[in-house]
């Protein structure tokens, strides 16, 4: 037992102190990315889908599936058929995001259509089959919140003009 008000030492397994999460870093992470998805999906409740033009590609976004507390949206990017490079090199995996709505949280729940992202939390092991990191759940949400801001920096949504809006008539 640790004398009162000294921290209690982590659990050392194979000569490692073991990884714990830092839940106030991945909860600013989380209500940061709902927010922002927010701003990037306006009408979420009622439109399905959004497309943004950003620098060399283009980011589209659906609702895969709403229910009343939640949902769960698809970002992909894509190159521009201009870009130097449009051979998908350096082309962001796809990502399924959940949000909550009641908690106005959003959080990775897969890349690339392999979900749940983190393995099993306690029982981890590494390496592992997927070979993730135990703080992988807290890496991409970082990565996504990165994303989104580089987002709202740079893209220009994409629509078109409803017919006699520009002066002209038909």
């Amino acid at each position: 037992m640790a004398p009162a008000g000294k921290p209690r030492e982590a659990q050392v397994s194979g000569g490692r102190a073991r990884y714990r999460v830092d839940l106030t870093t991945y909860h600013a992470d989380c209500d940061a990315n709902y927010l922002r998805l927010c701003k990037l999906m306006p009408e979420l409740a009622t439109n399905q889908n959004w497309r943004y033009q950003i620098p060399q590609g283009i980011l589209e976004m659906a609702v895969l599936d709403r229910s009343r507390y939640t949902t769960e949206v698809s970002l992909r990017a894509s190159a521009a058929a201009s870009s130097d490079r449009g051979d998908g090199w350096l082309t962001p995996p796809p990502i399924t995001v959940r949000l909550y709505h009641d908690a106005r949280m959003a959080e990775v729940v897969a890349i690339n259509g392999q979900g749940p992202v983190g393995g099993d939390g306690l029982n981890f092991r590494y390496p592992n089959p997927a070979m993730h990191n135990e703080d992988e759940r807290q890496q991409v949400n970082r990565y996504l919140s990165e994303w989104l801001a580089h987002c709202l920096a740079n893209a220009r949504a994409e629509f078109t003009l409803p017919a006699g809006i520009n002066g002209k008539s038909e």
